[in-house]
């Protein structure tokens, strides 16, 4: 497909960077001689300098025959503008990122007029994902599927947990638990694991269960932590500022610690939220409000460096759950190797989105896809399918009868109300909706790529 990016800031780098392994063609948009210069150079794109309302430098960048124009700039009134545009001038698709929670309402009015095909929100997304993370405290990653009937979550395996020195086969037998171990990253390997799979200390692992079964799991593996009741916010910022409106509905109290007044204003006049307005890098503030006792603590400050040296405090303060919130992807990489594991990267979850959106414009009838993850630090994709109609060599064929690619594993079916962890004698049906876990690099975008 032919893809144009307006914006080449760190979610739009982002978002080229992970849509041009997919190979399409890609031409970027920024005002910013060098932004453009250095994307250009990281990935195989073309780079127009100008601004993405301009019309000229949208024609320059061939907008008249795009499949998809992506406007990602800072500016949300620019990215409305650019993809307004570039719909008159011929483009066949168009996503705005739209940050300010003013124009959202408006948005559902005029979304159909501006021929929108979706609108992102970075800040929203990782919101959500922070909230995720907090129903879960016992994992360090959670993603949701089948509009959260089924989990995927990660967590690691220590010395002394049931799960450490033990196959698979093993464990499905003697934990009693319904679940299934769809992933395990073992020393930056990431690995499809089969029934005779030992399981050893260190090993990061992916396990798909049902929203009922995952606390009993969580005890099974020792390793259950009560939902956090009470927690410190460091920054208050435009995450903060959505994740209080969840965490106001699911009664969760949280104390925000800001430095700068006007934020502190705007989330006490708009939830009534408890504001601390201070430096949350000091020791001495975060001890006074309480890091001691609560239940979890997010580093959700403007500089990735602030966040990750409250969140080593906060670890050896030994805080149940601790969240830090990281805009650059290099950092991300460096992390792992520590001990800080549920970490959020608000522009790696926007690239995803776009990513799912891509798949799916390029999509067959028969099957749809309705949610994509990376998971395991990025080194495998979760994708849920949803089956439309009987499809030859997939539908009504026993699991172990039929022959996925390498790097293949059907880790959930679920029909109707029911959640199957399936076996080999399950099949896949029409209706069913099948969550795919895959290290293979081809890309899936309809549920036959998964067979040889």
């Amino acid at each position: 497909m032919k893809i144009i990016i307006i914006g080449c800031g760190t979610v739009g780098a982002g978002i080229c960077t992970q849509i041009a392994k997919e190979r399409h063609d890609i031409t970027v948009i920024d005002d910013r001689e060098q932004a453009v210069s250095d994307i250009s150079n990281t990935c195989d794109v073309i780079g127009v300098v100008g601004s993405g309302i301009d019309l000229s430098v949208l024609r320059k960048a061939g907008v008249e025959t795009a499949d998809l124009v992506i406007s990602v700039t800072p500016s949300d009134e620019v990215n409305l503008l650019s993809c307004l545009s570039a719909r008159k001038l011929g483009a066949r698709n168009t996503i705005a990122r739209v940050g300010n929670p003013d124009y959202a309402e408006m948005l559902q009015l005029v979304k159909q007029d501006m021929a929108l095909a979706m609108t992102v929100n970075p800040e929203l997304s990782a919101a959500k994902k922070i909230y995720r993370m907090l129903r879960y405290p016992s994992a360090a990653k959670v993603e949701t599927f089948y509009r959260g009937k089924v989990e995927l979550v990660e967590f690691a395996v220590t010395a002394n947990s049931p799960f450490c020195n033990k196959s698979l086969f093993d464990l499905r037998s003697s934990l009693k638990v319904n679940f299934l171990v769809c992933g395990v990253l073992r020393e930056g390997e990431m690995i499809i694991p089969s029934g005779p799979f030992v399981l050893k200390e260190g090993d990061i692992i992916g396990v798909t269960a049902s929203d009922e079964e995952l606390n009993r799991l969580f005890k099974a593996a020792k390793i259950f932590k009560q939902p956090a009741k009470n927690i410190i916010i460091v920054g208050g910022g435009a995450i903060t500022y959505h994740l209080e409106g969840m965490l106001k509905k699911s009664k969760i109290n949280s104390t925000i610690i800001e430095s700068d007044k006007s934020r502190c204003y705007e989330l006490t006049d708009t939830y009534g939220s408890t504001v601390v307005c201070d430096d949350g890098t000091k020791q001495e503030v975060l001890l006074s409000e309480g890091i001691e006792r609560t239940d979890a603590f997010l580093a959700l400050a403007d500089r990735d460096e602030q966040n990750v040296i409250m969140s080593m405090y906060a670890q050896s303060k030994k805080v149940p759950k601790i969240i830090t919130l990281i805009h650059k992807l290099s950092y991300v990489d460096f992390l792992t190797a520590s001990d800080l594991q549920s970490i959020v990267t608000p522009k790696s979850i926007t690239a995803t989105d776009i990513l799912q959106y891509v798949r799916a414009l390029s999509d067959d009838a028969d099957s749809e896809i309705e949610t994509l993850h990376k998971i395991m630090d990025g080194n495998a994709e979760a994708i849920e399918f949803s089956i439309k109609q009987d499809i030859e060599g997939v539908t009504d064929i026993p699991l172990k009868d039929l022959r996925p690619r390498s790097g293949i594993l059907i880790a959930c079916l679920i029909r109707g109300r029911k959640v199957v962890i399936p076996s080999g004698l399950d099949a896949i049906h029409k209706g069913d909706t099948v969550l795919i876990v895959t290290t293979s690099d081809k890309q899936l975008t309809n549920i036959k790529d998964i067979i040889k």
